[in-house]
């Protein structure tokens, strides 16, 4: 049972949050983090692990949690075009997601996945400089 010490303890940080801002000028990476439930198609999440897998294969250090974010800052921010790449997402079939270079079935295989970080292929070979 929680004694009133730590409930004010944590009611205190809830406000905290509420009422501070973050600095215009904090680097997007340093900036408090809120958790984001999602589930997404197989063939769009085996994208994002073959567009880890690139970003790396190209010497720079990343996670699909950076790539998503990268995502969300360059989408669209007017209606209209925001829209149109709706509709394209909504059109696009299961094969329109493998990168250039990626075999389909990376994209299109349904493999059981355990919890965590997923294997890197490049980390066993040596990385362009």
């Amino acid at each position: 049972m929680m004694n009133t010490c730590c409930i004010s303890v944590l009611l205190s940080a809830a406000m905290a949050e509420r009422n501070t801002q973050i600095p215009p000028e904090t680097p997007l990476p340093s900036c408090p983090e809120r958790s984001i439930g999602l589930s997404l198609p197989v063939p769009i999440n085996a994208r994002l692990d073959l567009l880890v897998e690139l970003a790396e294969q190209a010497g720079e250090r990343t996670s699909r949690k950076e790539i998503v974010a990268t995502c969300i800052l360059g989408a669209p921010d007017t209606a209209d075009e925001l829209v149109r790449w709706l509709r394209i997402y909504r059109r696009s079939s299961a094969d329109s997601t493998a990168t250039s270079g990626a075999k389909l079935e990376d994209v299109l295989e349904l493999r059981p996945l355990r919890p965590g970080r997923r294997p890197r292929r490049w980390r066993y070979q040596t990385p362009p400089a």
